[in-house]
Formats: C-alpha cells, structure tokens, sequence
C-alpha cells in the first residue's frame, strides 16, 4: 500500500508458468502477516531475482513486525498498551497507515474503522474461538469502536487514544501498505513483478510477452469459477469477499468483515475489487465497497484520486449483478457463464 485477513479473491487469469517461456522468471512463496505471500519476478539474470525477491520479502517482514496485533512486541501493540494514557511518538510508517485509515474512516462515515481491535476480539476473529456476543456485550464495546477515539499529531507524531479500551487492529489495511513496499523494492531492482498477499496484488512493469496484467475475479461462492477477468498496468488490485474466512458457531456462517457501525458482521455482498495507485488506500477502499453496498461504496472509492472498483453482488432477485467504474468497463471482460 502507499500513503493484512481477507481472503484473496484475485488469481493471475494466465499462467505465469508459461509467460516464464518468454523470459527469465523467479517465484518465492512465504506464509507472512497471515496468509500466504507470493512474490514472481520477471527480467534480468536468476541471482538478480533471487536477491531482490528476498529484500522484497524482508519489506514485508518489516511491515509485520512493526503492525502485527499477533506479536507484543509490535510498534502497534506497544501503541495499544500506551496510548490511552498518553501521546505515543510512533515511526513514520505507522503513522502514514494509520493517517490513510483516519481519512477513508472519515470519508466513508465510519464505514471502515481500525478501532475495532476490541469487536474482532469479542467475534473470536483473533484466536479463531467463534463466540456470538449478546447485547450486553455489544453494548460494552460500542464506546470503542470509533476512528474518532483516535488523536493524530501530524507535526509530532504521536498518536493518543481518546478512551481507555481502544485498540487498533491493521487487518483491514497493512497488507496493502506492504504490497506496495515490495513493489518498490522490486521497482528499484529494475524487474517486473507481481505480488499477491492474501487479496492484495501488486504489479510493476509489465509480463513478459504482455502490455498489461490479466487477473482473474474469483466468484467468492464457488472459487472454481471466474466472474470475470479484468486488465490491469502497473499499480495495486484489492478485493474483498467473504468467501473464504469465515467463523461457524450454531451452525451458522460468520464472515470475518465487520461492520463498526453495527458491531455485526457484514450482510454479504459478493466481491469488491479496487484498482488503485497506491496500494494502502486501495486496500482500506475495498472494504468500503464491501460495507457501504454497490451504489454507496462505489462512491467513496472514486472520491479518492485514481481508484477505481468492480463490485459483484446479487441483486433484489437474486441474480448476479455488478457495478463498475467507467475507467475499468474497457477492461473488465464478465464470465460468459454466470453461476
């Protein structure tokens, strides 16, 4: 992302196994800030690759140590334990991260909300312990969940927290910050690449052989099928859907996108996929588009400067139905066969 759990809902349409006939390539995959990384490199000779794939992922590792909720030692758990008792100095890529969240928060209404450390953790999202909260606990957290509790000094940079209680949570954003680090380790090595880390893709240059990047959109509800294939140049691909994560508890379903406005988990839509410049936003953005619903969503995703979306969803009768950006419908090729 510029200035990590959803499932990826993305997939290469090509295979990259048979562009590697047309120049050199190297492939590395890592399992890093909860999902499993891949990072293919194309151009130049195998140790270049190699060397770079392997500073690419140190980027990535970097971004997990300073954002992980998983690790106490993390810049962001330190943050947590100390900043409802005082401004907390954090570096500059926590800071730039968090700033983006503050300002999609703001555009979207609350819609997406790194507050909600305290509501993953109640759902059992964090230790994947399902538990369905009643009132009283709902009740008890609701004064958390709000980007509002959270106090930015830009010219210090420090970070406070308006209640006791409050907790972040980066799932919904980091990984697209650290896609875009990647890429730019990449860029600076002269390689293309591609980078997929769990429904973040990140492109730069061009595939061998090709003018462009085809991805594929995975149909969320049967990840066999595509909903369709979409073009794309050198940039950042976020989707999400709530296909593959997901909690069970009484026989029911529970996606792992939460809704900060009702503590809930979200009502299902399909698939959000935003095309973006910069990779943090377009992450933030994509669960936007996943909460606010097609019309809203789409809305707040093309008030940022050069993001775009193509959003699937079922419609009132229940048929697969979709909204796009006019900049991606020359692009966007649909599934002649829809589920």
């Amino acid at each position: 992302m510029t200035v990590l759990e959803t499932a990826s809902a993305l997939a290469l349409a090509s295979s990259l196994a048979a562009q590697a006939d047309l120049g050199g390539e190297s492939r590395e995959f890592r399992y890093l800030m909860g999902t499993s990384v891949q990072i293919a490199a194309f151009g130049g000779d195998e140790a270049s690759r190699k060397a770079a794939i392997g500073e690419a992922f140190g980027a990535i590792q970097e971004v997990d140590r300073l954002m992980s909720n998983y690790r106490a030692d993390s810049e962001l758990m330190q943050l947590n334990a100390r900043a409802s008792r005082e401004p907390v100095t954090v570096g500059d890529p926590l800071f730039a991260v968090i700033a983006a969240a503050q300002e999609v928060s703001l555009r979207s209404g609350g819609a997406f909300d790194i507050t909600v450390g305290p509501l993953v953790r109640l759902w059992g999202f964090h230790d994947k312990k399902p538990h369905i909260p009643d009132a009283a606990e709902l009740q008890a957290v609701r004064p958390l969940i709000s980007y509002r509790n959270l106090i930015l000094d830009a010219a210090q940079h420090t970070i406070r927290f308006g209640r006791p209680g409050v907790e972040i949570d980066l799932g919904g954003i980091a990984k697209g910050f650290a896609v875009e680090l990647a890429g730019g380790v990449m860029r600076r090595h002269g390689l293309s690449a591609f980078i997929d880390a769990g429904g973040n893709q990140y492109m730069v240059g061009r595939p061998n052989g090709k003018q462009s990047w085809t991805l594929g959109i995975k149909d969320p509800e049967a990840p066999e099928h595509l909903l369709g294939k979409i073009e794309v140049d050198e940039g950042s691909v976020s989707t999400s859907a709530q296909g593959s994560s997901f909690l069970i508890a009484n026989g029911r379903k529970y996606g792992h996108i939460l809704d900060p406005r009702t503590l809930e988990p979200a009502a299902d839509r399909l698939s959000v996929t935003v095309v973006s410049q910069d990779a943090t936003l377009g992450d933030a953005l994509s669960k936007v588009g996943f909460l606010l619903g097609p019309t809203k969503g789409l809305a707040v995703i093309e008030s940022f400067p050069g993001a775009s979306a193509v959003i699937f969803f079922r419609n009132s009768k229940g048929e697969l139905d979709l909204i796009c950006s006019k900049a991606l419908i020359p692009r966007l090729k649909r599934a002649t066969q829809q589920p």
